[in-house]
Order: C-alpha cells, then structure tokens, then sequence
C-alpha cells in the first residue's frame, strides 16, 4: 500500500472533460439599440446541464487512515436510490494539480491578514512535488487577479505579497469562486483541480444566479476547500460604536449624482425574491448557499470546510487540506432518470461497512427556461 503522499495511484484519478450547454440571460437596455422580441426585464435561464456525474471520494478508516487500492466495483454509488454504473478515471502519467488560492481582502478580512503569514509555504506543501500550477485571486465587490497560473513557487509568493486590503463593503465570495472555476475549466492541463477558498463565512454582494452555481458545482471536477474565519466580533464592535454615536440624518436627502452608465443591478438573490418560482428542493439549497457559503460552497463541490480564529488554527486547516487534496478517486457515471429534481447521492465501499466517506450529497440536473416554464 502507498503512502499518503503518493503520487502513482492508479486508482486515483484525474478528471476527463465536462460539456456544460451555456446559454446566455438577455437583458435590453435602455440606452442601447433596441433588441427585437425582448422584454426590458432579464430573462433567467436555467442553462447547466451535464451527462456525466464526477464525485471526487476520499474514503478512510475510522482511525482516519486513507484506504487505496479500490477498484470501480467496489464503490455503490446510488443516485436517488437506484445504483448506477460507475467508474474510476485512471490517469498515473498526469497525477498534476490545478489550484486557485482565492482570498477575501474586503470588509474585516484585512485584520486577519496577519494570520495568514507564511501563506506561500503552506500552498508549497499543498501542492507537494508533483507537477503543479498555482494562481491566486483576492476579492471584495470582483475578483482581481494577483497571479495568473505559474508552476514557479516564486510567482505564487509574488502573487501573495500584492494581498492588500481592497476596501470593499462588499465580499462576493460566490461569484469569486465561480470565476476560479471558470478558470480551471480554461486550463488545457489533466490535472486534478482545487480551490483553496479563505474568506467570511457568508456571502455579501454576489451577483451570480445560484440555480445556476449549484448546478455546475454539483457536477463537475473542482473540489472546493473553504477555510472561513468568522467577522462576528468586528461587526458587534461596530454596532457598539454606531449605537452610542450614531450617524445624523440629513435635512434634506443628497442630490443624485450624474451618471453616464445605467445603473448597476442589484444582487438577485439577496435583496429580491427570483422572476421565477424555483423548484422546493432547489430552494432549500440555495438557501444552504445564503445562510452558509463558505462551507456550503465546499460541500457542494464535494470538499470540506474548516474554519479558524487564531493563526495556528488556520495553519492546522491548511495541514489538513494537504493531506487530502490528492487522496481522493475520482468516480464518474452517467446519470438517468428524471431532470429538474435534486438528486440524493450515497456512496458505499464493499468489504468496508464502516469507512469514513466524504463527498458530495447531492446534485442537480436539467434546463429551466423561466420565460416559457419548460423543462429541456
């Protein structure tokens, strides 16, 4: 049996390629040339879809020793209950990773800067000896690109020493992961891919439609690893301050400001009930997605969450996330049965009644076309 850290696993897979149908939402606007058979308001498509199922599975003991050497027999994987033909991707020659370091930098996130010193050395040890590439984002109301993908440790520490606190009262954390997927979906390499996500533990701002996100993280290859702090005492601080000093209102509200663009849209799911009726079983996920997205966004994807206050609390996370990141098989099937439903997964190991299993719970599937309500 190979050690942890091994690399030539041939049961340890990499992902094959995903075919996603990406349909884009139209909106007319008012200052541009008139679009014939739209309506002025936006049109949500529901627009992900996928024939191929990947769940990546760590499977271990219960003294929480990795278990190798499964074949694609001895997993069953039962989709809604039906147990589905399931096969383990084997790529020994490209045992690679792909990793997306994405930070928050807004809000109250600069006074945890501090604790993630030393942040280039835990990545190096994440990533470990095998060929690799590494970029890193920061985050408040967009993603900004601090080091596009480098297989140099240099370029990755160069990339951390530009996090600075981008001022932000916004912290999309949503639509800043769903642009490091979209990155490594770009990638032209096999290697398996990652996000290491270290942000608040709520969402503040995104703008992606979540039917959407669910849809794509319950399907594909990328494997999500959220290290949150909390900004629970920053905010109670806060509101001790606004309470004893609070802010005067004015006599008469402030003139408009001129502005040569239309204005922004606001978040669709955080101030705004949807233009459409999404599904019961769908709503309670994104509701899981709004109360909790750090550690939501990593079950979804099949990852795990951990969270921190101190400095060695964020290390320890980050050591455990090393230990995990390439001990996963890659399971793919091809789903069947009906669309539009969110699909219950459960994975068991024969000849291991009482293995430790993580992965994915659930997944989605289907086209919703919110301006005629069909199904594709």
């Amino acid at each position: 049996m190979n050690s942890p850290n091994c690399w030539h696993i041939p049961t340890l897979a990499v992902a094959t390629t995903l075919l996603f149908a990406r349909l884009a939402a139209g909106q007319q606007s008012s200052a541009g040339p008139a679009q014939s058979g739209r309506a002025d308001a936006e049109t949500y498509k529901f627009t992900v879809r996928s024939n191929l199922v990947l769940l990546p599975t760590r499977v271990q003991s219960k003294t929480g020793e990795t278990i190798y050497g499964l074949k694609a027999e001895q997993f069953i994987v039962e989709d809604n209950g039906v147990r589905q033909s399931v096969q383990v991707d084997e790529e020994p020659d490209s045992p690679g990773l792909s990793l997306v370091v994405v930070v928050q930098c807004s809000r109250s996130a600069p006074a945890e800067f501090n604790k993630l010193k030393g942040l280039g050395t835990m990545v190096d040890a994440i990533v470990g000896d095998a060929p690799h590439e590494v970029a890193v984002l920061s985050y408040g109301e967009a993603p900004y690109v601090l080091g596009d993908f480098s297989r140099s440790s240099d370029a990755a520490r160069l990339a951390f020493s530009r996090l600075k606190p981008c001022g932000d009262f916004h912290a999309a954390t949503i639509d800043a992961v769903y642009y490091a997927i979209n990155m490594l979906k770009r990638r032209q390499s096999h290697y398996r891919r990652a996000i290491l996500l270290i942000s608040e533990t709520r969402d503040h701002g995104s703008r992606s439609k979540l039917h959407e996100v669910v849809a794509e993280l319950g399907v594909n290859d990328t494997v999500i690893y959220s290290v949150a702090f909390s900004p629970a005492k920053d905010e109670l601080v806060d509101g001790f301050r606004s309470s004893i000093n609070p802010p005067k209102a004015p006599s008469s509200p402030p003139p408009a400001k001129a502005s040569s663009s239309p204005p922004v849209a606001d978040p669709v799911y955080l101030d705004h009930a949807p233009p459409f009726e999404w599904p019961a079983q769908l709503l309670l996920v994104i509701n899981a997605l709004r109360r909790d997205s750090a550690s939501e966004l990593a079950s979804l994807s099949g990852g795990e969450h951990f969270s921190f206050t101190t400095k060695r609390g964020f290390d320890e996370s980050l050591e455990r996330i090393a230990n995990r990141v390439h001990n996963y098989y890659l399971l793919r099937f091809q789903p069947s049965g009906p669309i539009m439903i969110l699909h219950s997964l459960r994975v068991r190991v024969e000849g291991y009644p009482d293995a430790v299993i993580q992965t994915r719970r659930n997944y989605w599937s289907g086209i919703f076309d919110s301006s005629t309500g069909d199904v594709r």
